[in-house]
């Protein structure tokens, strides 16, 4: 992670988080000593759990995920090349993602209707929501209570469930599902830890998941996720913290309920991806990539780690944010070099995520915006390729020259002062499709083209289409209707 001024700290769930840095938050349980201690973010959230007993660090256990479910599609498991993920009928699925955190505990059952009903008319079939609440996710209290002052827990026990907290939860997913939206699920997250989810063993860790496997077990619908801006207090990664074992322990009791659908985590902002971490790296199913540079850096590198997992773009600049001070505000052109970097980069899917993460007054207004439909039309037209056989051209196979200067770690920029050009093509050279994010020519081999191939200029603001004569050389076709200068060239046989 490169470290990050005060005033840069993404989304104002992750500002409020750290309100009173250094709050030394302790519970005393009658079986073990709970002492969370809340930290400056650049040295990671600390939960000191003394006592602690139950904990394995042997493998989880085996669980298959179901399948065959009727109705839309949702995700299900993950491709045998390890390159996307499949649905409930083996087809692979691309994910096209919103990120609503604080759905369940700031939205009524009619705002909550409205929500999925307008994403799914919109193309989105993912969302990223915390199943538990607080100031620092979006949630209205810390003791993880809805805007109507339904609490998860009874006198805060994680094993003690409040009924019409989990009733209504489990209307929202079931919501989401009739609306063919899968959920990343939170159970607990790096902002709720300590707060409304305080256990009183690791043990209690384990049940917990267990229980909240066990009360979804019949919905098609659910991914697991876990962290959030998370940075592991602990100055041994590979062995983990305190925090990190109680996930462990929660998603050993999700398997042992026989849920295997794929599980991931977040780690910490600006720019990380799952595998970054030792303790986890061994743990997840696929890559979580954070980033708020350019995103086609992140991803190739996750694209690239060993062993082979799904990379998905999960959280880059949201619309109507700009959580950097020193860049340039966060455009509709952002929003669209985020996701088509990742498209032709080899990702398995990207969520886009707006202002309204924690639903602000007036949310009903901005569901619809121009980026969100001009998003929308690229993940149309990626979902009609065969995306999941693209390969990145990261040697130069298919563009020669004309890409740029391609982003190196140890200079970050904004995504809008990059200008690098991304390209991925199938094996047998069928399909390739390569993003150019400002006028300029560029050189094609066309030995790495299918017989046949035909090439079309795609305007990303509007959908607007312009053949081009298939030949080595391409040139961008002026300003797209957006006034910008990105395009997509697309290319088939």
């Amino acid at each position: 992670m490169r470290p990050r001024k005060l005033a840069m700290w993404p989304h104002s769930r992750r500002l409020r988080a750290w309100g009173v840095l250094g709050l030394l938050v302790t519970v005393t349980a009658s079986l073990w000593l709970v002492s969370v201690v809340w930290r400056d973010p650049s040295q990671g959230q600390a939960m000191r759990m003394d006592g602690a007993s139950g904990y394995s660090d042997t493998p989880w256990p085996s669980a298959m995920p179901k399948t065959g479910t009727p109705g839309p599609p949702f995700v299900t498991s993950v491709s045998p090349d390890g390159r996307y993920f499949l649905d409930q009928n083996g087809q692979p699925i691309l994910l096209r993602g919103d990120a609503p955190w604080s759905l369940f505990t700031d939205l009524s059952p009619a705002q909550a209707q409205l929500y999925f009903s307008t994403r799914q008319h919109q193309g989105f079939n993912t969302a990223i929501v915390s199943l538990l609440g607080n100031p620092a996710n979006g949630g209205p209290a810390e003791d993880g209570s809805t805007y109507d002052g339904i609490a998860p827990f009874v006198d805060g026990d994680v094993l003690r469930w409040n009924e019409p907290y989990w009733d209504r939860v489990t209307s929202y997913l079931r919501m989401a599902a009739d609306h063919g939206i899968t959920v990343l699920l939170y159970p607990v997250d790096g902002w709720t830890v300590g707060q409304a989810f305080t256990p009183a063993s690791i043990d209690q860790c384990r049940s917990y998941g267990r229980r909240v496997a066990e009360r979804f077990a019949d919905l098609p619908n659910l991914m697991w996720m876990t962290g959030g801006d998370y940075v592991p207090a602990t100055d041994d990664l590979a062995a983990g913290s305190d925090v990190d074992r109680c996930w462990d322990a929660m998603m050993r009791g999700v398997r042992e309920a026989g849920d295997g659908r794929p599980f991931s985590i977040q780690l910490n902002f600006d720019e990380s991806i799952s595998s970054d971490n030792p303790y986890w790296a061994r743990r997840i199913d696929w890559d979580f990539v954070y980033t708020y540079h350019p995103t086609y850096a992140a991803v190739l590198d996750a694209y690239g780690r060993t062993p082979t997992r799904p990379t998905v773009l999960g959280e880059a600049n949201y619309e109507g944010e700009n959580n950097q001070s020193d860049t340039p505000p966060t455009t509709d052109e952002t929003l669209r070099r985020q996701v088509l970097w990742s498209l032709t980069s080899g990702a398995a899917g990207e969520f886009m995520g707006t202002h309204d993460w924690d639903f602000h007054a007036g949310w009903q207004t901005r569901l619809s915006s121009p980026a969100i439909t001009q998003i929308a039309r690229l993940r149309d037209l990626f979902s009609g390729l065969r995306w999941w056989q693209l390969v990145p051209d990261t040697t130069g196979r298919l563009v020669t020259a004309g890409r740029g200067t391609r982003l190196v770690e140890d200079a970050p920029v904004d995504v809008l002062d990059d200008d690098y050009v991304t390209a991925a093509c199938t094996p047998d050279g069928h399909q390739a499709v390569v993003y150019v994010p400002t006028a300029r020519t560029i050189i094609i081999d066309t030995g790495a083209l299918a017989a046949g191939t035909s090439a079309v200029w795609i305007d990303p603001t509007s959908g607007r289409r312009i053949g081009a004569r298939v030949s080595s050389t391409f040139t961008t076709p002026g300003r797209n209707d957006g006034g910008d200068g990105d395009w997509l060239l697309l290319l088939t046989a």
